[in-house]
C-alpha cells in the first residue's frame, strides 16, 4: 500500500487538476498553455488531462456534487485572479480533506 501522501500526489491531484483545467478551457476559452501556467504544470500534462489519461478515476470525483462544486469554485477563483498558485495548493488540500472525511481515499488497509 502506498503512503497516503504518495497516493494523493499520484492519483488524486492529477484528477482534480484535470477537472479544473477542463473547466477553465471549456468555460473561459483559455489555451492549454495558459491553463498549465495557472495550475503550475505542463501543457502536455493538460493535454493528457483533457483525454482523461491521468489521475484518479475522474468518474469517482464526478459522482460527488460537493467535490464538483469545490472544483468549479477553484476554477472560477483562479480565472478571476482571486487565488494565487500558492493559495490553489491550499484549495487542493481542502479537496483531499473532504475526500478523507468521506472515505473516498484508501484507508491504509487497501479499501475505500
Amino acid at each position: 500500500m502506498k503512503p497516503l501522501c504518495e497516493y494523493v500526489t499520484s492519483e488524486i491531484l492529477p484528477g482534480v487538476r484535470a477537472l479544473i483545467a477542463k473547466k477553465m478551457i471549456e468555460d473561459h476559452g483559455i489555451t492549454q498553455s495558459k491553463a498549465a501556467e495557472l495550475l503550475d504544470t505542463s501543457q502536455p500534462a493538460i493535454s493528457h488531462y483533457k483525454r482523461d489519461l491521468r489521475g484518479i478515476k475522474i468518474s469517482l470525483l464526478k459522482k460527488h456534487p460537493e467535490l464538483m462544486e469545490m472544483v468549479n469554485s477553484i476554477a472560477k477563483r483562479i480565472m478571476s485572479g482571486e487565488v494565487s498558485q500558492k493559495q490553489t495548493t491550499a484549495e487542493f488540500c481542502s479537496i483531499c480533506r473532504y475526500m478523507q472525511k468521506h472515505d473516498l481515499i484508501p484507508n491504509g488497509e487497501g479499501g475505500y
